[in-house]
């Protein structure tokens, strides 16, 4: 004899459905895979308001690198392209200088004096 299968809603579109199995939350396939998306989606905007500052940072610096190694730059230059100083995503020590750096990824940089700084690509 049959038992009884209570009737379930979906988080998705809201419909009344009968599951097929016992563990069923979504109605059907795609609904499931339509809320797992919204879900998601809310996570990268979220995540994006972090990590969007800090990728136009690491372009920046990539940028005034054009490639090469090290590069100094004096700091005006750097606000001038609207580097934000505060922004970064580690501490890297430099074995060089025997010091910390500030980093981005596989860039980062260090106040030379009181005017220049040393950016350095480590990748």
């Amino acid at each position: 004899m049959k038992s009884e299968i209570e009737k379930r809603i979906c988080p998705d579109c809201g419909v009344e459905f009968i599951p097929k199995r016992s563990n069923q939350t979504y109605c059907n396939s795609t609904c499931r895979t339509a809320h797992h998306n919204k879900r998601n989606n809310a996570k990268r905007k979220e995540l994006a308001k972090i990590f969007k500052p800090i990728i136009e940072q690491y372009e920046i610096l990539l940028k005034l690198l054009k490639g090469r190694k090290e590069v100094q730059v004096h700091k005006e230059y750097l606000r001038g392209t609207g580097f934000n100083f505060s922004l970064f995503t580690h501490v890297h020590y430099n074995e060089t200088i025997k010091k910390n750096c500030y980093a981005l990824h596989t860039v980062h940089y260090y106040k030379v004096d009181q005017d220049y700084y040393k950016i350095v690509n480590n990748g």
